[in-house]
């Protein structure tokens, strides 16, 4: 069957966040740097067809490719682990400092991937700086200037401007962000199908890119390349007043959301856990989820 039950499937991240936890650092940052890098071409992606259509919604439908090739290769993102590397801690087949030491690699990775990406749109939407970032020039402008003013919006107006209301509103837009993307993720791991991963995790992924929500991953590659771009943003507002709380967020939204509210409605009698019952299941779910 397609269908993977909600206890085989709880059973199966459990394992699978157990052996997530022993992966090497080397492995953690190089499976971290592909998502980071792809999410941040698909970023780009989502804005230039906004601008091109002017339909931003046209963009964030297109979005979830990226993610869905991330759940496809097994690679790492910092955000999904947030909900998977707890699970297994709670249930024995992790620890704490394994699961901090997990989110640390990565978050790396995946900031290393996105600054890249960064760097090259920079370059590339303004001709190697011979464009200026304009909302009346063509494509490229007008998407340099996009970044630009959610750089400006999304650190200074949005969040500093307001202070503390700020940086609670930071946290709590990445609680929301990181549920919607964690619920994708896991709709994805219920179906062995690459049709129905496609279907299940899509929906949520675009539910959080319509909303705008805040995504540690997604925020590495704007922030990164706003101030490159020529924002006027300072990387040190960028890391205070967007990165630390909405990692936070995004920590909370994806462990207590859905790895606490699945694993305690969902999980198998912990004498059970290493003996699964279906080994192709488990298979499957340990190369998704990047446990090798």
């Amino acid at each position: 069957m397609d269908y993977v039950l909600p206890n085989e499937l709880v059973d199966g991240m459990i394992v699978a966040g157990g052996k997530k936890s022993s992966v090497s650092a080397k492995n953690l940052l190089l499976r971290g740097f592909y998502s980071g890098s792809i999410l941040g071409l698909a970023t780009a992606l989502a804005l230039t067809v906004a601008k091109q259509s002017g339909l931003p919604f046209l963009g964030s439908v297109l979005f979830p490719f990226g993610f869905v090739s991330i759940i496809l290769f097994g690679m790492e993102l910092v955000t999904g682990n947030f909900a998977l590397l707890p699970m297994a801690t709670w249930a024995g087949k992790s620890s704490w400092p394994k699961t901090v030491r997990n989110w640390i690699w990565v978050w790396i990775g995946n900031f290393l991937g996105c600054a890249l990406v960064a760097i090259m749109m920079a370059v590339s939407l303004t001709s190697a700086g011979n464009l200026e970032p304009s909302a009346d020039g063509g494509v490229w402008q007008g998407v340099a200037q996009t970044i630009i003013n959610l750089n400006r919006n999304n650190v200074i107006v949005k969040y500093k401007d307001l202070g503390a209301v700020g940086f609670l509103l930071a946290i709590l837009r990445g609680v929301i962000a990181n549920w919607l993307v964690c619920l994708g993720v896991t709709m994805a791991l219920v179906s062995k199908s690459v049709t129905g991963k496609l279907l299940a995790c899509w929906l949520p992924i675009t539910a959080f890119q319509t909303l705008g929500m805040e995504h540690i991953v997604v925020n590495m590659f704007l922030h990164t390349a706003g101030p490159l771009l020529g924002s006027g943003v300072s990387f040190a507002d960028v890391i205070f007043w967007n990165f630390f709380p909405v990692t936070v967020g995004n920590v909370f939204g994806g462990m207590v959301f859905i790895g606490m509210v699945f694993y305690s409605t969902h999980r198998s009698p912990l004498a059970s856990l290493p003996d699964v019952k279906d080994t192709k299941l488990a298979r499957e779910l340990a190369a998704e989820l990047g446990a090798r």
